[in-house]
């Protein structure tokens, strides 16, 4: 899914444009607070494990959200604020609750969401067996993220 993000927001550069827009794809585990402050727009991506996203990704949300905000005289204020994002979960039969919790978090945040969070259900038995073996993103869900990458990469261009 997280490919297919990029290169939906790629295609929706013109060769102009890609001269100086630039993508940035990194794992929860490895993005920092200067990666959320260089960047124009976001596009987030996990799995749901047990009505929730992934420990990776609350982690970086853990790990960078306060220091996200500036404080002044007038209180605080998002330093990154009304920059666009878009969400994408992959889920077993549900994926609702990771994605109302990403969304909590980029609406402290004051961004800006371009549509509403993008979910593949997978549909497969919640089985360890199913759960535990690796994943591969259908050409519909593959067609959809691109949609979404494309939309934050346009609001971004615009």
């Amino acid at each position: 899914m997280a490919d297919a993000l990029e290169r939906g927001a790629l295609a929706a550069a013109s060769e102009m444009e890609a001269a100086t827009f630039t993508i940035e794809k990194k794992r929860a585990c490895d993005a920092t607070l200067d990666d959320l402050l260089q960047a124009s727009g976001y596009l987030f991506c996990a799995p749901e494990n047990l009505a929730s996203t992934s420990g990776e990704m609350l982690e970086f949300f853990h790990r960078t959200y306060y220091h996200a905000f500036s404080s002044d005289a007038l209180g605080e204020t998002s330093r990154l604020l009304g920059r666009p994002y878009g969400i994408a979960i992959a889920a077993g039969n549900d994926g609702r609750a990771a994605a109302q919790q990403v969304e909590r978090i980029c609406r402290g945040w004051r961004l800006r969401p371009v549509a509403e969070p993008f979910i593949h259900r997978n549909g497969q038995p919640q089985t360890k067996g199913q759960i535990l073996q690796p994943k591969w993103c259908p050409t519909e869900a593959s067609e959809r993220c691109a949609e979404l990458g494309g939309l934050v990469a346009a609001t971004i261009l615009l």
